[in-house]
């Protein structure tokens, strides 16, 4: 069946006689412009605009010729008026859509002669100059062109000579090599084979060039990838320097859908110093990432989040440019939780590892467990009255909580001499419960919030200390015994708090209003000694020293005296409103010009002398979007010693002083930018937000430090004074206060469309020096990215120039050369 859409071209009718077994399915076929039917060779001609489709394959171009004794479709481009190609031929079928110059497709074969044909899938463009689509949907080409570059004339491609593409599988070629421009390079392979989407292939990851370093020159984590399944894949990675040192790595990657997915990491390194010392140093690190999907079980929780490394050192490392040079914690932790349904119960038991390279300590926990109740309202359904105590009574909430550990806390030398019985004797016990009792009460038409609580604690340790007299050092010595014992402890808490508002009105034509928002807060807590103490004259001289056998326990208890404590605290802020025209909604404008103002302290009525603690004050303004000013201090009420500095009993308004702050901190940032680069700031922020990952908590709490080339230039200033009262004078530490003022830059600037330079820089007041600093620039070279960083100040000099694909099909493909050459 023939069905034309526009008349024959011919003037007379004829008969034209088909045979029945070479069609098998009516073809539907239509042009823009005319159809001319060759009656005697049995051929139809579509020309402009071009479709025929006959269920199975659809093809559209410019021109197109339909074989009826060959049973074949012949399509190709036209030309416009300026000689162009325009309308060239589109191949449709099961899906997948080709374009090429011209496709001869027959369709009882269904095999197909296809000239510069181009494909793309997902990020993938293939070019073919001479192609044939076989009837299992093979296409076998030559001349092909591979990029993940959607330009016409790409970037680079990879010239391919004789290949077989299996569609959604693979591509395997002969001969292939990098073309850049259009210019052919000598960098190849004698064959290839690059895997579609779903064909997970084996193959090597390209390794940083490590041209020199303290290691000598190096090859840095050559990999080799391996997809084992769907759910499953590792990578090996070695690194290897003239020098001797190297180093192994496999990272393993798991994911089931709507189970988990995580990420093991095991590494291991070898440093060696070579002539004269020829030191060998090992070092193992070992990283696990683990997260639960909440849909796998809504009752049981497995996660862990595991960075160890056996030498407790951050600053030793293959990597010259080494993402933990500076930190100085590492954490490990490994849970297990459990929720109950229907009941306000959770458990959950805890594997942890705290490491600091500063104290050179470890902190093994091993393990810990919890059980805690959240608050829940015993009354809540047997009180009926509405009175101030029966909704006191269904506001009575009980909160339990009980945590055993198995501690234990060592040298990291221990662990490095493999000195394992001497961890194991380091091992603390003990478990540690606590209850509240709380209500709230809502007092004068519910302007004021009165909530009284009742808070125990119970302390079981495994440990003590004995305190025993050196007659050789002349001082008490510390020993600990195997012994149980139990401690207490009890406060009665009640706090009551409100929120004022004042508001000041101004005379003028905008309606100038000051609104205030004081919250203050007032406490009473009464904590009793229910613990006995030690008494012994095991001090100095034997004087007689009174102490707490838990003071080096697990749960330390220290308390020797009973304290009531009034607790206060004051929150303020100011806000201005103001008449304004560019508030089309309510016509007025607001200027916060205090976001904080805070003052919080205590008074002990049971001390025997300075009752008043210190006033810890703070300071938060934010007037304007680009600017923030933070202030911390605080301050004491007591008289000092001029010569020593040291605080004295009495009061300093009683010698005719004020008192004097202890420590104050300045911080103030300031970011500059235009307003429409503010937007996708605030913008970009947005989308960290819907796209979270833990790679993106940087960038969440500072936006200021994304690199974004739709951004022309963007800076900020983080300025950060502190000073600090020495308390204690000294001849080798005469000053009276100590001062440390820093300085941080951060910008950045795109110079043209494509180019920018990004900087961050620490200075020193007090050194008058730059402390450390860090340069890139960066190139968006459309399907490449070029970047190269220097740090040419600071412990952790580096240069890192780095070439690398933006596709995820190529995310290994990447130059990166750290350090210059020696001569440079």
């Amino acid at each position: 069946m023939w069905n034309y859409s526009t008349t024959y071209a011919q003037k007379f009718k004829d008969t034209l006689y088909i045979n029945a077994n070479d069609i098998d399915s009516p073809i539907f076929y239509s042009a823009e412009d005319s159809i001319y039917s060759d009656l005697k060779n049995k051929q139809v001609h579509l020309y402009r605009n071009a479709k025929v489709d006959n269920g199975e394959v659809k093809m559209e171009a410019g021109y197109i010729r339909i074989d009826l004794e060959k049973n074949e479709i012949y399509a190709t481009y036209i030309y416009d008026q300026d000689s162009n190609r325009t309308q060239q031929p589109v191949f449709i079928s099961n899906g997948e859509e080709m374009t090429a110059s011209s496709i001869r497709f027959n369709l009882n074969t269904k095999k197909g002669y296809i000239e510069e044909l181009a494909i793309q899938q997902d990020e993938n463009y293939l070019y073919m100059e001479i192609a044939k689509k076989h009837a299992n949907d093979e296409i076998h080409f030559r001349k092909g062109r591979f990029t993940t570059c959607d330009l016409p004339e790409p970037h680079f491609h990879f010239q391919l000579s004789k290949a077989v593409m299996v569609p959604e599988k693979r591509i395997v070629s002969g001969p292939m090599n990098l073309w850049v421009k259009g210019v052919p390079t000598p960098l190849g392979l004698p064959f290839i084979v690059i895997p579609q989407q779903e064909d997970r292939t084996h193959g090597f990851i390209f390794p940083k060039i490590n041209i020199f370093s303290q290691y000598g020159f190096g090859i840095q984590d050559l990999g080799y990838f391996i997809p084992i399944n769907d759910r499953l894949q590792t990578t090996f990675y070695g690194t290897i320097f003239s020098r001797g040192s190297w180093g192994g790595r496999n990272k393993t990657d798991y994911a089931k859908k709507y189970k988990n997915m995580g990420a093991f990491d095991l590494g291991f390194q070898q440093f060696k110093t070579g002539f004269p010392s020829n030191i060998v140093q090992n070092k193992t690190t070992v990283i696990w990432n683990h997260r639960q999907d909440p849909k796998s079980n809504p009752y049981w929780n497995f996660s862990s989040k595991v960075f160890f490394i056996s030498d407790n050192n951050s600053k030793t490392d293959l990597d010259p440019q080494n993402e933990k040079y500076f930190n100085n914690t590492f954490q490990s932790d490994i849970n297990l939780s459990r929720k109950f349904p229907n009941l306000p119960l959770t458990a959950g038991a805890k594997i942890s590892l705290r490491q600091n390279s500063l104290s050179n300590n470890i902190a093994l926990i091993a393990p810990s467990v919890n059980v805690n109740a959240t608050r829940f309202f015993p009354l809540k359904k047997l009180v009926k009255s509405n009175s101030i105590f029966g909704e006191a009574a269904k506001r009575f909430g009980v909160t339990y909580s009980f945590e055993g550990q198995n501690k234990s806390s060592f040298g990291d030398s221990l662990l490095q001499r493999k000195e394992f019985d001497q961890i194991g004797n380091q091992f603390m016990n003990g478990i540690n419960q606590k209850i509240t009792l709380q209500t709230t009460i809502n007092l004068f038409k519910n302007t004021w919030k009165f909530t009284p609580s009742v808070n125990y604690g119970n302390i079981i340790n495994f440990q003590q200390t004995r305190k025993t007299y050196d007659p050789i050092l002349n001082k008490a010595i510390n020993d600990t015994i195997q012994q149980l014992g139990m401690a207490h402890s009890l406060s009665f808490k009640a706090q009551l708090n409100t929120t004022v508002y004042s508001y000041y009105k101004f005379v003028g034509k905008k309606k100038a209003l000051l609104r205030h928002v004081l919250t203050p807060s007032f406490s009473f807590q009464y904590i009793p000694s229910l613990n006995s103490l030690i008494e012994d004259s095991v001090g100095v001289n034997q004087e007689l020293v009174r102490y707490s056998p838990y003071e080096q326990s697990l749960y330390r208890v220290s308390q020797t005296k009973d304290r009531a404590l009034l607790n206060f605290g004051f929150n303020n802020s100011i806000e201005l409103k103001r008449k304004s025209n560019k508030d089309t909604l309510t016509g007025f404008s607001k200027t916060r010009l205090i976001d904080a103002l805070t003052f919080n302290g205590n008074y002990d009525f049971l001390k025997d002398s300075m009752n008043l603690s210190n006033i810890s004050t703070g300071l938060r303004v934010s007037p304007i979007k680009w600017l923030n000013f933070v202030v911390n201090g605080t301050f004491s009420p007591y008289n000092w010693n001029d010569s020593t500095g040291r605080t004295t009993k009495d009061y300093a308004v009683n010698s005719g002083k004020l008192g004097r702050f202890l420590s104050t901190s300045f911080s103030t940032t300031i970011t500059l930018t235009s307003k429409e680069s503010r937007d996708k700031i605030d913008n970009s922020v947005d989308q960290i937000g819907k796209n979270w990952n833990a790679d993106y908590d940087y960038f969440l709490l500072h936006p200021e430090y994304i690199l974004n080339f739709d951004i022309p230039w963007k800076i900020s200033f983080s300025h950060i004074y502190t000073i600090n009262t020495n308390t204690n004078i000294t001849p080798t530490s005469p000053e009276r206060y100590r001062k440390v003022q820093t300085l941080m830059m951060n910008g950045d600037l795109s110079f043209t469309k494509r180019w920018k330079i990004k900087s961050t820089i620490n200075y020193d007041f007090e050194t008058s020096q730059i402390t450390n600093a860090r340069f890139t620039l960066s190139r968006n070279m459309h399907c490449w990215a070029l970047s190269f960083h220097w740090t040419p100040i600071g412990t952790n000099k580096s240069f890192l120039f780095t070439l690398r694909s933006t596709s995820t099909l190529f995310k290994d493909l990447k130059i990166p050369i750290s350090k210059p050459p020696a001569f440079l």
